[in-house]
């Protein structure tokens, strides 16, 4: 039997014994403990615009909402959040630190999402991270280093290593006025077939300098509140420059948002976007202007459902002369408790995202929902399903991605969390050799101090 082998076997049976124990030692108790609601995200990041993922079966992130949906007196406006359950290591000086460490043994049926010649290998997946914390006089600064690394053992030519380094501050300058920053550099990686590229035989490396900046106005419980977003984004990539080059970008992004409380529970919303994308190659034609107006609610009506809701229009303008686009948009996200140890998560989207290789742009509608539950005060699960509808504009070509996911974990200590992971992605399209399918499966480890 091959090492790799070995190491599967040994990751397979850890969880699922330590998932029966706790089954056979625990019962479910008289108060449930909150799920982990991690994968819940109403984030207002729109600045740190990924590569986008055709095809890939990653949970929608409602983008560009800020603090709006969560509680008005958030923990971070821009810095690095942490898990308030772990124990951090102080330093004499009053630095925090939290290390943590992800690793992953599984297997993935389809590596580089292909239709014909899949490549099916076993894989190791690593994840350090480290977040270093300061406070002072209400201000908080925070420092991340992490690094994401994959080894195939049959397709070595997909390793890949991504990391980042990014600093920031939140600061309160009064009970009504308050900012973020944050500086970052990301070395990131599109997998093969993950975008409408050509596919070369690596997966494509690229690197990206982050500036953001937020300022929030207004008291949690004022009448109107005003949150304003501005920031920078230079991408560029570093291999397979033939076919990449032409996306070098440069993305600049501001955003404004008025919220004019309507009761005890609910706010009515106005909000305005603009990204301008520069791309850099005089072989591309792709620069162009996005706009987005929302107009939109979000409510805590009760403590069992809370959420936002944002319904406008987008348009996205070419300077080349390229057709463009006018068309309707919305952001939702909406979160019930039937309990207080189960949550359900809906959220929908429809928005516009620059093209890679295929079509003037892309046009996508994606839905999702999922369910976290608290079984004991040791396991929880979470299970959802997605569709997401790629329309490629101008390249006549439509996909449809199905995107299944089941997560099991057992907390072993407070410290220590060991977990099962399995997903189902079934990519249909109206091109030959365009349509997917691919599972992963997972066996995990997730510590802390």
């Amino acid at each position: 039997m091959s090492s790799h082998s070995i190491r599967l076997a040994a990751a397979a049976v850890l969880p699922f014994a330590l998932v029966a124990g706790a089954w056979a030692q625990t019962t479910t108790p008289e108060t449930q403990p909150q799920p982990d609601l991690s994968g819940y995200t109403l984030k207002g990041d729109a600045l740190k615009t990924p590569s986008t993922q055709q095809g890939g079966a990653t949970p929608y992130e409602l983008s560009g909402t800020s603090i709006s949906g969560k509680a008005a007196a958030a923990a971070a406006i821009l810095t690095a959040p942490v898990d308030a359950s772990t124990a951090p290591f102080k330093m004499e000086n009053g630095l925090y630190l939290y290390p943590s460490v992800f690793m992953g043994l599984g297997t993935n049926d389809n590596v580089s999402r292909t239709s014909n010649n899949k490549i099916s290998s076993s894989f190791v997946n690593v994840a350090p991270q480290l977040v270093a914390e300061m406070r002072n006089h209400g201000d908080r600064y925070t420092a991340l280093v992490s690094a994401n690394t994959t080894s195939y053992d049959n397709s070595s030519a997909d390793n890949y290593t991504n990391s980042e380094l990014t600093v920031a501050g939140d600061n309160y300058f009064t009970s009504r006025a308050s900012a973020g920053w944050s500086l970052g550099h990301v070395v990131g990686s599109d997998p093969r077939g993950s975008t409408g590229l050509t596919t070369s035989s690596t997966p494509d490396v690229w690197h990206s300098d982050n500036i953001n900046g937020r300022f929030n106005y207004g008291a949690p419980e004022a009448p109107g509140r005003l949150e304003l977003d501005l920031g920078n984004q230079a991408k560029n990539y570093d291999n397979n420059l033939a076919t990449t080059a032409v996306q070098d970008v440069n993305l600049t992004s501001a955003a404004a948002r008025v919220f004019y409380r309507l009761g005890s529970r609910s706010q009515a919303l106005v909000e305005i976007r603009q990204a301008v994308a520069s791309y850099t190659s005089s072989l591309s034609n792709a620069s162009n202007i996005e706009h987005r107006y929302y107009a939109g609610l979000t409510w805590d009506a009760t403590a069992a459902t809370t959420g936002i809701v944002k319904l406008g229009s987008m348009t996205k303008d070419f300077s080349s002369g390229i057709s463009g686009l006018n068309g309707s948009s919305w952001e939702a996200s909406v979160r019930w408790l039937p309990r207080t140890y189960s949550a359900f998560d809906l959220q929908t989207a429809r928005e516009a995202a620059d093209a890679s290789g295929v079509g003037n742009y892309l046009l996508t509608t994606n839905n999702s929902l999922s369910w976290n539950h608290m079984w004991t005060g040791s396991v929880a699960s979470r299970v959802m399903v997605g569709e997401l509808t790629t329309e490629y504009v101008g390249g006549n070509r439509t996909d449809v991605t199905d995107s299944y996911t089941l997560t099991l974990n057992y907390a072993v200590k407070r410290w220590l969390k060991a977990g099962v992971d399995w997903s189902n992605t079934n990519n249909s399209s109206n091109v030959a050799g365009s349509a997917f399918t691919r599972n992963v499966l997972m066996f995990t480890l997730n510590a802390t101090l």
